[in-house]
């Protein structure tokens, strides 16, 4: 049905019911429509350019139109949809930059006639990583254009991620670790930058933002990840939990070192200013270099989860501290201590996590 405006018949919209509202689509382009009446003049306008014509960018600066069904048709709407608008911008820029390569290859293809093994001959040609993250931006494209029933079968569903053979970064060792505070004393920048990352077991980009308005009422370190979203909850000044009962001297130890800093609106701030991501990491990977250590700031997290998990927390205490999306991923560290305590000495298989001395705040030996 075609709404009536100043006695115009505007043509082409689509109408699709979400919940207690309608959703409104230019049905040659797929660009959405502003949730506004059809006779408002905004709607009006949008619905004009639409019509005029989508215009992309193409490869080597060239322009074309996104033909109805096309596959540059569907990335635009894609692009322009509410669902990507409230991506992070950093994951906006990330896919964007696999939109534009697989338009600019691609763009004139019809959705119709997109099959699986076309999906797979564009990710053969790029490195496991970079398949991976390309097949999101396929999925992100198709799943939104099955959704506005632009395609009845979504190929992509079918298609299996690049296996990744790679470990990440190494956790550090309980003998590094203690290396590292003997070679950094409490009161040095070195060795705050490090009880905290450590203790935390935050990425770096999270780390920086650390400050008192994280510790909430009871004692707990809360943040939102920014590479996830996920909450993380971090014992700071709260009652341990069972399973770290015995790292009390070693939280003692963090809170000493971050008293060492004037603080202010991050507890890791240089000269004023909130410390960069990427100083923060040098300065760790630096600091590990000078202390004969070749391990990064990065592996730190790995090796606190670890040490939750050796010490018998379970996966949802690991999840909890570490911020995990799924189960699934916090369940890989108590997998990996159980098989290890299979061929330990159970007297001796707790790990303590390099213990403080209480009275020199330096790691037992």
């Amino acid at each position: 049905m075609r709404s009536p405006v100043w006695g115009i018949q505007l043509k082409g919209i689509r109408r699709q019911r979400r919940g207690d509202r309608i959703v409104k689509y230019h049905r040659a382009s797929g660009i959405r429509l502003p949730d506004l009446p059809e006779t408002h003049p905004d709607f009006v306008d949008a619905w004009t350019r639409a019509e005029a014509g989508l215009k992309a960018p193409a490869a080597r600066g060239r322009t074309t139109l996104a033909a109805k069904g096309t596959l540059a048709a569907a990335i635009h709407a894609e692009k322009t949809s509410r669902a990507f608008q409230d991506l992070s911008e950093i994951y906006k820029a990330a896919l964007r930059r696999d939109f534009d390569a697989i338009e600019a290859a691609y763009g004139t293809a019809l959705l119709t006639g997109l099959k699986q093994r076309h999906i797979e001959a564009d990710l053969g040609s790029l490195p496991p990583v970079a398949a991976n993250k390309r097949l999101k931006a396929w999925r992100r494209i198709l799943a939104s254009a099955k959704q506005r029933q632009e395609v009845e079968i979504d190929p992509s569903v079918s298609v299996r991620r690049a296996k990744i053979k790679t470990t990440g970064f190494p956790a550090w060792t309980r003998a590094e670790i203690e290396k590292f505070r003997e070679h950094w004393p409490i009161g040095t920048v070195q060795r705050t930058c490090f009880e905290l990352v450590y203790w935390t077991g935050a990425r770096t980009k999270d780390a920086v933002k650390f400050g008192p308005r994280n510790i909430d009422d009871d004692g707990v370190l809360e943040y939102r990840q920014t590479k996830t979203g996920n909450p993380a909850l971090v014992p700071l000044s709260n009652p341990l939990p069972p399973f770290a009962k015995r790292w009390a001297a070693e939280r003692e130890g963090v809170k000493e070192a971050l008293a060492c800093l004037a603080g202010g609106f991050t507890f890791l701030e240089a000269q004023g200013r909130v410390r960069s991501v990427k100083g923060l990491g040098n300065l760790i990977s630096d600091a590990a270099r000078d202390a004969g250590i070749k391990k990064s700031a990065h592996g730190l997290r790995k090796s606190r989860l670890t040490a939750i998990a050796e010490a018998r927390g379970t996966s949802h205490a690991i999840m909890a501290w570490g911020g995990h999306q799924s189960l699934a991923e916090a369940e890989r560290y108590t997998r990996a201590a159980e098989r290890k305590r299979l061929i330990m000495d159970e007297e001796h298989d707790e790990n303590v996590v390099s213990p403080l001395d209480p009275d020199t705040k330096t790691a037992k030996k």
